[in-house]
Formats: C-alpha cells, sequence, structure tokens
C-alpha cells in the first residue's frame, strides 16, 4: 500500500498500434475496441430539462413546483450522415413529463430539487440535438492531469494529436409557451462503459492543463484498470465552460449512478426564450495512434453490406435483379439520410 503514496507522475506518449476500431450505431456515442479486446464506450442516454413552475391555488396562493421533461435518446430516429472524416448525428423530438432521476442529481448539480408529474400541465417543449464525432488533429499535443484529492495520482499525456476524438454538442430547446416559468437547466446524460482485462473499467476524476492550447485548464475522467492516472487506457475531458445563447457559463458535471449503469452528466443553463448550447468535450486513446483509422457507422455500414450480398447472390445474367437492388437501395438512402 506505501508504493500506492509514492506513485510519481508519468509520462505517457500515443504510439502507433494496429487493431484499433472506431465504431457508431444508430444513436450518438462512440466504441473504441483496442488490441486485445478492450473496449471504451461513450453514448448518449437522455436529454432532460428540470423546469421550475410557478401555479396557483384556488385560495389565489402561489405554489412552486420542479417538473421534469426527458427524452430518450437511444429511441429516438436519427439522421446519420458521414461527410469526410466527420460523423453526423441529428434529431428534433419532443420532452415530456417523466420521473427519471439518477442518484447524484440534488448533490452534485445546481438548483435541482424534488419535483412532480403535474397532471393537466400542457406543456410539451421541443428539443433538437446535433452530434458530430471527429478524429481531432489539432487538440492539445500535451495534457498534464491529476486527481485533486491525491496529487501523487498524475500523469503526463503527450502526442494527443494523433489519439484524440472531439465530440461536439449542440442543443437547442424551442421557446417554452409558458409565462410563468422561471429559468431552466437542461442536462445531458451519457453512459460510460469500459472493459479492460476483461472487467468493468475504472473512472478516476481528475484536473488537467495543458501548456499549448489557448484555454488550458480542463476537467475530465481517466478510464483504465486500476485507480491510477497513469494506467488509464482512455481520458474523457472537457473544458470547464460552455456557450448557451452567446454567453459563457461555467459547466456543471456530475458521474451518477443507477442501477447497473454509470451516468456522466453536463448541466446547462436554459432561457424561457429558447436555448442553443453549444459543448465539446475529448475522448483520447492513451498509446494508440488513431489517425488515418475511419469511423465506421454499424447502420450505414449494415446498408452497404446488405448491398453487397444481395447483388453477390444474382447470376452475372440477371440485370433485372441487380437494377431492383440498386433501387431499393436509393431508396433506403434517400428516406434514411
Amino acid at each position: 500500500m506505501a508504493s500506492l503514496l509514492l506513485v510519481l507522475p508519468a509520462s505517457i506518449a500515443a504510439s502507433s498500434a494496429g487493431n484499433v476500431s472506431i465504431s457508431t450505431g444508430t444513436s450518438p456515442g462512440v466504441t473504441v475496441t483496442l488490441p486485445h479486446g478492450d473496449q471504451l464506450n461513450f453514448s448518449y442516454s437522455y436529454l432532460l430539462v428540470y423546469a421550475n413552475v410557478e401555479t396557483t391555488t384556488i385560495l389565489g396562493q402561489f405554489e412552486q413546483h420542479t417538473v421534469l421533461f426527458g427524452a430518450d435518446l437511444s429511441v429516438i430516429n436519427w439522421n446519420i450522415s458521414i461527410r469526410g472524416d466527420t460523423t453526423y448525428f441529428n434529431a428534433s423530438f419532443p420532452l415530456v413529463q417523466t420521473t427519471f432521476s439518477p442518484i447524484g442529481f440534488d448533490d452534485n448539480l445546481t438548483n435541482l430539487t424534488p419535483f412532480h408529474i403535474l397532471s393537466g400541465l400542457n406543456l410539451t417543449p421541443e428539443a433538437s440535438l446535433s452530434v458530430q464525432i471527429s478524429i481531432d488533429k489539432n487538440v492539445s499535443t500535451r495534457l498534464y492531469a491529476y486527481n485533486v484529492t491525491n496529487s501523487a495520482n498524475a500523469a503526463d499525456f503527450t502526442n494527443l494529436s494523433v489519439s484524440t476524438l472531439r465530440i461536439d454538442n449542440y442543443i437547442n430547446i424551442s421557446k417554452i409557451p409558458l409565462a410563468n416559468i422561471i429559468p431552466y437547466n437542461v442536462v445531458l446524460l451519457q453512459s460510460l462503459n469500459a472493459t479492460i482485462n476483461g472487467n468493468r473499467g475504472n473512472f478516476i476524476g481528475f484536473n488537467a492543463n495543458s501548456d499549448d492550447f489557448e484555454k488550458n485548464q480542463f476537467n475530465g475522467f481517466a478510464i483504465g484498470s486500476s485507480d491510477l492516472i497513469g494506467h488509464s487506457s482512455g481520458l474523457l475531458w472537457w473544458l470547464p465552460s460552455y456557450t448557451s445563447n452567446g454567453q459563457v457559463y461555467p459547466l456543471h458535471y456530475s458521474f451518477l449512478k443507477t442501477e447497473g449503469a454509470l451516468y456522466l452528466a453536463f448541466q446547462f443553463h436554459g432561457e424561457s426564450s429558447g436555448t442553443i448550447v453549444a459543448q465539446d468535450p475529448y475522448l483520447s486513446i492513451v498509446n494508440e495512434t488513431i489517425n488515418g483509422i475511419k469511423i465506421i457507422n454499424q447502420q450505414i455500414h449494415l446498408a452497404f453490406e446488405i448491398l453487397i450480398h444481395n447483388i453477390e447472390l444474382v447470376t452475372a445474367g440477371s440485370v433485372i435483379g441487380v437494377l431492383l437492388v440498386g433501387v431499393a437501395y436509393t431508396s433506403y438512402r434517400s428516406k434514411k439520410f
């Protein structure tokens, strides 16, 4: 145990290695599969709005209630496209009243109180979410990450410009048609999963700084097989601020738990007149080079595989069959994208 207290900051550089794959699915998120079968997964789960609503009783008294609206992002019909090295997810959807409440909201995120479902509340906010996932070759080349409660638990990560994914979040909450609503909070929940050496990975919170980045202070989680930042397989990190309607705000975040699931929650400031949020976390793969790797979307890839399989089943003389397959695939793409 004493050796753990004497761990010195390690210098960790990205190196070239094969057998790394990066894939996306039918909803926003990314899965990175490393050599030897380790996996890192970062997927979007829920978009929530915590709103304080004032109502009037039959006696003319004002009462304030906190209500929660939300959408399950995994079941939404997403428009997915790939342009160059970037995968785009876009969707618009309603937010309905819900009682979903991961443990940790009231302790770690601001202005959240017990909430209710108000019967007769004719309010369904409209939301849209755009997520862009790309390999970022211009990110900081160095990140010094350290645990706040244990300064010896630290590491110096280098060459991140060859091993980092950029994940851009754009959230738009339409005007909420209720005159007496108080400015609200928008919460984006992302599910975190990692398999390291056949076991569930650990997530270690850190602060970080970088000498060669425009804004050099960051927060994040190191993902690894132990509690040591220097033994990490991946880093999920972000600036401690974001923009909402063009204004810069400090970013509140929390690491939340429900039954069998881990979530990273980002909280944003919302306005009744409408809200546009922009924020961009990063996912760095330690000791790997991902430049030049193609991000594969499973849904688009499956459609292509089906097309190829059908063409192989057609004999050389069945020209009509080939044309029919081509028409079906063109129709599929026009409906989905």
